[in-house]
């Protein structure tokens, strides 16, 4: 409800702010004809995934400074609540009214990032947005009811200027057909900018391109008149960039391989921007080749569920954008926890876990359907099951599947997603004995599907990308390939993963007597670290590069660090803190694997480098080259855990030294690394190392391989029984 009696307010300035920029902005707020009461409330609202940089009100000289002041007669009391209003509007920044009114008339004045005291200002919003809202709300009475201003400012959060370049391209292509290379700028928040006009692209790599030679680009176009595997190079200006790698083929082979994004949100719920944005970014910025849209259950409407059919009807189009239909079942986990719902087709049902925001949308026999036992009974009563697929997702509830699981309708679970990284979900399906493949997504609230950033918020890294092996393009083929469990994900990178038993592929259940070899392959985006092959959670073969070797003489040494609190909403560790060394000195640094520009390298000298860093399942770190990484001691001091090391001990160690601080998987790594790298790709071939069941269940298999820049990817086991 919008009352026109609760006032007006203005913004200044007001026009497009660029992401992440930092300044200082001025509301003011005229109260109606109501007044405000002693003992009302003022709250300036963002939506959940909003990360504008959180006021503070008592540090005039540091960032984000805030001051309030009104010409009536009231005192305000300024403070920032995290959950101050009903979802999705919830960060808000309240002003108590006390000791006094305000009449109608007066007014008040919000500062955010007041510069007046010394403050450099405060920082906006990370991510672009075509109409971010401050929604100014009011309690007039002391009721504790805040309701909306009738208009309150809106304004677009544009992209700041590029900062990199990134180049897609197909992970496949067949001789002599063009492929297209699609170039674009990118923001320090990961924001897409416009595409450059003067991009100069050369494929780099070996068969038909090896020295330029039977590779020529027609525009943007890349032709190959022999079969290779490559990378291409765009450069504009002093930028440039490695595309991912792509094979060309002398014939299509069976399997091609489309890359989508197949979870995440808009404003039709917590996420930002509307359906058609939303889409549209994935087909034209995120350049992915199938999506879906995974509004939460319990807050959307008959009416929104209806829409978003529409929508996705208006924009998939089989053989160039494949759009499933979709919803998040978002119950509690002890009810189960989030699982994604994936439609084959439009016109399907919304089978609820609860109606918590729509409340007036009439219970029946179909829904709510809670707990998860009692949904996939009625998604099995009312739905062909041919035609949905459900994926297990770990999010602010994650999925509690060592209590619920339904093998046939939901053959996936969700590795990454912009919350972290969840190996152990895996782990738990294996351990299960559980037949499952891997996905990876993002759960992007900011309206990026398929190339989301983590900003400064409460998402820990970018989002995921999964990759199908499918026969076409199409939403038969896409839909009928996830079901099979013949998709792998990865961490955003488009790393080019192969992994067959007996000649099978990743998804399949083969009998153990048939499981004579295994054969895995992956080229990367960057320079490979490892390929490892796992039997259930042991590792039992891993390939890694050359280099690694002969490590001796390397000066480079890094120091990893990641992992979670805990499996629930609070897993994100915070590590800020420093490395020391004592006897070695630091002539050189770079940070490794820091998923937001909020975090990171922030001092560096001889003996000592300062680091922020949070982890929710990931891994940040530093590479540090020494004048003699041989002696010394190294120690890493942060609020999660101490670490010393003697670096003349790393060599009995294996060249690594690892210390275990709990949670899941929470832990300080040390190991001597080569100084370079240049492998892309790694392979490993040979007879399935016991392949003897040693339970009654099927023996799961899969590959996980690893860039030297942390990006990684794990395939869907394969089953031998």
């Amino acid at each position: 409800m919008i009352d026109p009696c609760l006032g007006s307010v203005t913004l200044t300035p007001h026009g497009p702010v660029v992401a992440g920029s930092v300044g200082q902005w001025t509301l003011r707020y005229t109260v109606g004809s109501y007044g405000v009461d002693e003992g009302g409330t003022l709250k300036l609202a963002q939506r959940f995934a909003c990360d504008w940089q959180r006021p503070q009100f008592d540090r005039p000289a540091e960032p984000a400074y805030a001051t309030v002041h009104t010409d009536g007669p009231a005192k305000l009391r300024p403070h920032f609540e995290a959950k101050g209003h009903e979802r999705p509007w919830m960060r808000c920044l309240v002003i108590d009214v006390y000791d006094g009114s305000l009449a109608p008339g007066d007014t008040v004045t919000l500062t955010l990032g007041d510069q007046g005291h010394g403050s450099p200002g405060v920082r906006a919003q990370t991510f672009v947005e075509s109409a971010h809202e401050f929604r100014l709300l009011v309690d007039p009475t002391n009721a504790c009811v805040a309701r909306p201003l009738p208009d309150s400012p809106r304004f677009p959060v544009v992209a700041g200027p590029a900062t990199e370049l990134v180049c897609i391209v197909p992970t496949q292509g067949v001789v002599g057909e063009p492929v297209d290379v699609f170039v674009k700028g990118q923001d320090a928040w990961g924001n897409p900018t416009p595409a450059p006009d003067d991009v100069e692209l050369q494929w780099q790599g070996g068969g038909g391109g090896g020295g330029g030679g039977g590779a020529r680009f027609d525009g943007q176009r890349l032709i190959l008149d022999a079969p290779a595997t490559g990378h291409v190079v765009a450069r504009v200006g002093d930028l440039h960039c490695l595309s991912n790698a792509i094979t060309i083929h002398d014939t299509r082979p069976r399997y091609q391989r489309y890359w989508g994004d197949l979870h995440a949100q808009t404003d039709a719920t917590v996420g930002t921007g509307t359906e058609r944005e939303y889409f549209t970014f994935a087909r034209d910025r995120a350049r992915v080749d199938f999506a879906s849209h995974q509004g939460n259950d319990f807050q959307m409407t008959d009416a929104d569920w209806q829409r978003l059919n529409d929508v996705v009807a208006e924009f998939h189009e089989d053989g160039h954008f494949v759009v499933f239909p979709g919803y998040e079942w978002s119950a509690n986990t002890p009810a189960g926890g989030d699982r994604n719902v994936f439609y084959l087709e439009e016109g399907m049902p919304i089978i609820r876990s609860s109606h918590w925001q729509v409340p007036d949308v009439p219970e029946d026999k179909l829904t709510p359907a809670h707990p998860a036992g009692a949904f996939f009974a009625r998604m099995r009563e009312h739905v062909d099951t041919d035609k949905v697929l459900l994926a297990a997702h770990v999010g602010g509830r994650y999925a509690d599947i060592q209590r619920y699981f339904d093998q046939e309708l939901g053959p996936l679970v969700e590795v990454v997603s912009c919350w972290g990284i969840f190996e152990w979900l895996l782990h738990d399906a294996l351990d299960a004995g559980y037949i499952v493949g891997v996905m990876c997504n993002s759960d992007g609230h900011k309206g990026r599907p398929g190339a989301e950033g983590p900003g400064a918020g409460e998402f820990g890294i970018g989002g995921g990308l999964t990759c199908v092996l499918a026969e076409s393009l199409s939403r038969a083929d896409i839909f009928t390939a996830l079901k099979a469990r013949r998709c792998y994900g990865t961490t955003g990178a488009r790393i080019d993963l192969d992994f067959t038993v007996a000649g099978a592929p990743m998804g399949s259940v083969i009998p153990a007597g048939q499981s004579s070899g295994v054969a895995a392959r992956v080229t990367g985006c960057a320079p490979m670290e490892s390929l490892t092959l796992y039997r259930g959670r042991e590792p039992v073969q891993c390939v890694r590069p050359a280099a690694f070797d002969g490590l001796a003489g390397s000066r480079r040494v890094r120091v990893g660090w990641g992992g979670a609190r805990i499996r629930g909403r609070g897993r994100r560790v915070t590590w800020d803190g420093h490395i020391a060394l004592a006897g070695a000195g630091i002539e050189r640094v770079a940070p490794h694997a820091f998923d937001s520009a909020a975090d990171g390298v922030r001092h560096v000298d001889a003996t000592r480098v300062d680091v922020i860093s949070h982890t929710t399942g990931d891994t940040d770190g530093v590479d540090l080259w020494l004048d003699d990484a041989t002696r010394g001691q190294l120690t890493f001091h942060s609020a999660a855990g101490q670490f010393e090391v003697n670096l003349a001990l790393l060599d009995d160690a294996g060249g690594e030294h690892t210390i275990d601080l709990g949670g899941i998987g929470m832990h300080v790594s040390v190991e001597r690394y080569p100084e370079t790298l240049t492998d892309h790709t790694l392979s490993l071939a040979g007879p399935l190392p016991d392949a003897t069941s040693r339970t009654d269940r099927p023996t799961p298999w899969y590959v996980k391989a690893v860039q030297a820049d942390g990006h990684a990817a794990w395939s869907s086991p394969i089953y031998t029984h």
